[in-house]
């Protein structure tokens, strides 16, 4: 089973410290143990030849009644011929080592289990010394062991505290990360001006929160040039649609005059939705208000009822119980129900029912019962520049685009789904508090 890296950078320095930390005491309990080892066993090997000259001194003295003395309890001293025959021997009797000892023509250490051996060629034959490192009375491996165990003991601890300080470090350095994401999670069309803050974030990843911030100036300065170009170009058509209009007013043909009128205010709804929809894309420097959506719903179809009435469709205002309020740009909403309106009054037959409900805690909705909508059509309908196919469709093809603009402003959606029974549309625009700025 492949075990997966974790996706957190703090997960991934903890791992990597964790196995860091365990190789390492792996590493350093072993490199103490062969030390520890080695040492010991450099001290018994000095210890058996030490053993081994004395009894070559008492061999020498050519006295049968000499013994050689024993340096340590647990070694043993025997001399053996040829014929591997003991001649001579001190301490325990060891049949063992006597017979797998080296008989070679030079000094060498052997081991057999856990007694290890010395064999020194003399005359007539070799002396053989050995000690066994388990008798209880030989202590230097037993230290070694106590010193190994307690060395684990200290060394786990310390092992463990490595990755927990990395952890405590990298856990710092993840809340800064943490900070600034949330302050780069709030930046958007309308709050361009926030930047990334500086001096928060390490040297190594200060230069990302700069390259962000100069990214973030390129693009406030190119929104602000389109929504100041377009604000200008719609300001410059203003005048001059005045005076198409005074003029069309004096034309006395009246289906001539009519169309003309028709196409004037057709081209002044667009400069407005073109104004409506700059101001949108700009940063807001103010928290939005209180609104109460059944009163600002209620004027709104009481303004566009006559209109509505007068083009052979019905209107009908359904609100709910309760209180319905929400905090945030009275205008922006009344032009975002304005644009339903209008849009359910352009795109359904005449005899059409349009009703507009306030709900509280969700938005407004604009629903009608017109004839079932294609689903292509549906999926559509909230492209920019897509305005339907027909001739009775006329427009600019941004009123629903300014509605979810409003949507957003307030973070909430607009949300389009076929009416009751599959017949007609309802566009709910759900509304979400505007957080006051700080």
């Amino acid at each position: 089973m492949k075990l997966a890296a974790p996706r957190s950078l703090l997960g991934q320095y903890l791992a990597l410290h964790f196995a860091v930390a365990l190789a390492a005491t792996v590493v350093l309990v072993w490199s103490a143990s062969a030390l520890l080892h080695q040492t010991a066993d450099h001290y018994q090997r000095d210890l058996l030849r030490q053993q081994a000259a004395l009894s070559l001194a008492a061999l020498g003295s050519g006295s049968k009644t000499v013994r050689p003395v024993v340096l340590t309890t647990g070694m043993a001293t025997a001399m053996i011929g040829t014929d591997r025959r003991i001649r001579r021997a001190v301490g325990p009797a060891r049949p063992g080592i006597l017979a797998t000892a080296p008989l070679n023509r030079t000094a060498r250490f052997f081991r057999n289990g856990a007694v290890e051996g010395y064999s020194v060629p003399v005359a007539g034959g070799w002396i053989i010394v050995s000690q066994d490192d388990a008798d209880p009375a030989v202590v230097t491996d037993d230290i070694v062991r106590t010193f190994l165990k307690r060395f684990m003991l200290v060394s786990l601890p310390i092992a463990a505290l490595v990755p927990l300080i990395g952890g405590i470090l990298a856990r710092r350095l993840t809340l800064r990360m943490r900070a600034i994401s949330a302050i780069a999670a709030t930046i958007g069309p309308r709050t361009l001006t926030t930047r990334l803050p500086a001096g928060l974030l390490p040297l190594e990843v200060e230069p990302l929160a700069e390259a962000t911030n100069a990214a973030l100036d390129r693009l406030a300065a190119a929104i602000e040039l389109k929504t100041a170009f377009a604000a200008d170009v719609a300001h410059e058509l203003r005048t001059p649609l005045a005076v198409v209009r005074l003029r069309a007013d004096r034309i006395t043909e009246p289906e001539l005059r009519g169309s003309l009128m028709a196409a004037v205010d057709r081209a002044a709804r667009v400069i407005t939705q073109l104004l409506a929809l700059a101001d949108l894309e700009r940063p807001v420097e103010e928290c939005g208000v209180s609104i109460d959506l059944h009163a600002l719903a209620e004027d709104v179809v009481a303004e566009r009822a006559p209109a509505i009435l007068a083009g052979g469709r019905s209107i009908a205002l359904d609100q709910v119980t309760g209180s319905a309020e929400v905090c945030g740009y009275r205008d922006a909403i009344t032009l975002a129900l304005e644009n339903l309106i209008e849009n359910a009054a352009r795109h359904t037959a005449i005899g059409t029912t349009i009703v507009v409900q306030t709900s509280q805690g969700i938005g407004i909705s604009v629903s009608d019962d017109g004839a079932p909508v294609p689903d292509e059509t549906l999926l559509r309908l909230k492209d920019r520049r897509w305005r339907g196919t027909g001739a009775r469709v006329a427009g600019s093809g941004i009123g629903l685009s300014i509605v979810e603009r409003v949507a957003r402003a307030h973070h909430g959606a607009l949300v389009v789904h076929r009416g009751p029974g599959g017949r007609g549309l309802s566009f709910l625009l759900s509304l979400r508090d505007v957080t006051p700025a700080e």
